[in-house]
């Protein structure tokens, strides 16, 4: 682990949000090259994508408010430290969807093509976003004697990231319990690689479908599934919240998402395909070929 780049007199340099920057940048680019292989409109891509971050990143951090809520009532030191750390990535996904519906229709932009168009570079981001997770030793996995185990030390963890004035009290109790130390599974390399995985999946399917919303629908459905194996065999940290017992809320969501996706993406499959529907970058060589 590595969370702290670097001091210059009291402004400290995170590794954590370096390596979110370098994320959203990242999957910036990204919307816009898959926009201009497709032939849509670059600059309102540009312009969504701004308020997208600024939404997800105010979702991501409601969402663990809300589940870390029986920890924080009574406790304004743990609030405030809260404010400068802790995001729930599905809180963001939560917060983007019905937002980036609303500024589709306003625009008068298909929701679904535009869906299409930025979740793989959503799990790209997301991808990148999970090294730092691991640099700050949030999100570790559980208990594992392999080869490619890893061991955190527990006072450079959420303590050292955050300051001694500005933690959670009760995450940093939890990562210095004694057990912390062990080898345990690098879970944020592993939900990197899935969801690198899953991006490249729904990129070559943003490249040949011929139907608005599929590409979405499928990259909710793999990360969903993903997600929830994950929570439920590999990840070990107890601050990431549950609805009963061993079942996280993460897992919650995850179903959630999956049933109504799995529906939605038979129900647009079964759909007659319109006529000016053609694969995206079919659309993109005719219009090379008239030129």
């Amino acid at each position: 682990m590595h969370p702290i780049l670097f001091r210059i007199g009291n402004f400290t340099f995170y590794t954590y949000g370096l390596i979110m920057a370098i994320a959203f940048l990242i999957a910036y680019f990204y919307v816009l090259y898959l926009a201009r292989i497709s032939g849509q409109e670059v600059e309102f891509y540009s312009n969504l994508f701004f308020w997208v971050m600024v939404m997800g990143i105010l979702g991501a951090k409601a969402l663990f408010l809300i589940v870390s809520w029986k920890e924080l009532m009574g406790n304004l030191q743990d609030i405030t430290g809260c404010l400068r750390g802790g995001l729930v990535w599905y809180g963001g996904v939560i917060a983007v969807v019905p937002f980036a519906y609303y500024y589709c229709r306003r625009h008068k932009k298909d929701f679904a093509k535009i869906a299409d168009t930025i979740v793989s570079p959503s799990l790209v981001g997301l991808g990148i976003g999970r090294w730092g997770c691991l640099m700050a030793g949030c999100c570790y996995g559980r208990e594992t004697q392999l080869p490619w185990a890893i061991v955190y030390k527990a006072e450079q963890t959420v303590l050292q990231l955050f300051g001694e004035n500005g933690v959670i009290t009760w995450v940093t109790e939890k990562i210095s319990h004694p057990t912390y130390p062990h080898s345990v599974h690098p879970a944020p390399v592993y939900e990197s690689i899935g969801d690198f995985i899953i991006a490249l999946i729904c990129y070559e399917i943003f490249r040949r479908s011929k139907r608005s919303g599929i590409t979405a629908l499928i990259a909710f459905i793999l990360y969903a599934i993903f997600r929830f194996l994950l929570e439920g065999t590999i990840r070990g940290d107890e601050d990431r919240g549950f609805v009963f017992g061993s079942f996280s809320t993460s897992q919650l969501i995850s179903i959630l998402i999956i049933v109504p996706s799995i529906y939605l993406l038979i129900r647009q499959l079964r759909k007659p395909l319109a006529k000016e529907e053609k694969p995206k970058l079919q659309n993109l060589k005719n219009k090379k070929s008239q030129r």
